[in-house]
């Protein structure tokens, strides 16, 4: 069975690269289905929700929201999409959506 992750949605969703049954099956991604809104597998706000509830997870013990506001990328590890999902999430957060 393989295992999803709010980050590798996040990618996914936002970069087209195809539903994770394409790329089981062994072969390219289909990037008009992954980006058609008719089939679309995770809608917009849950995968919102996902990585929201992933980034507020990784907040350092004892911090309050505001705190990890200002430092989003706190408890994350240092890869690049890690740190910018938790930069987006910080910013929608932030914008009240």
């Amino acid at each position: 069975m393989q295992k999803f992750s709010p980050i590798g949605m996040m990618l996914d969703f936002a970069y087209g690269r195809g539903s994770a049954d394409s790329k089981a099956s062994g072969g390219k991604p289909n990037h008009s289905r992954a980006t058609s809104p008719a089939n679309t597998a995770v809608p917009l706000l849950a995968l919102a929700a996902a990585s929201q509830a992933w980034w507020e997870s990784h907040r350092p013990s004892g911090w309050t929201l505001e705190q990890h506001l200002a430092d989003p990328t706190a408890g994350c590890n240092s890869t690049a999409q890690e740190r910018a999902l938790a930069e987006a999430v910080a910013h929608w957060i932030g914008q009240g959506c």
